[in-house]
């Protein structure tokens, strides 16, 4: 299974006005990994505009880890995958491993 790489974002740190002049060219900045900080009078004044397709990675990758983490956390879950993996190549060599279409294709 390949591993979620999470990359860190770039930041580009603007104050209120300065987007308020250059709405249209700081939005196209914000592309990718890299973010635009509006800063305001303080810290909780602060946003952020983000790339969506960036934005939706990170999303997915949060879900992911809180998937693996509810799994790990479950003991009993855990030591049945862990049983499993120890015979896995084994029964995909003997056949005994169906694939997910056989098991829940359409008929």
């Amino acid at each position: 299974m390949p591993m979620l790489k999470l990359e860190g974002p770039e930041t580009m740190k603007v104050n209120r006005s300065q987007l308020r002049q250059n709405q249209s060219k700081i939005f196209r900045q914000a592309r990718g990994r890299r973010i635009v900080q509006v800063t305001g009078w303080s810290d909780e004044d602060e946003k952020y505009v983000v790339d969506k397709r960036y934005f939706d990675d990170l999303l997915k990758k949060f879900h992911a880890t809180v998937e693996t983490l509810e799994i790990t956390a479950d003991p009993k879950l855990f030591a049945q995958i862990l049983r499993a993996a120890e015979t896995i190549d084994q029964d995909m060599r003997l056949g005994k491993l169906h694939s997910f279409e056989e098991a829940f294709g359409d008929e």
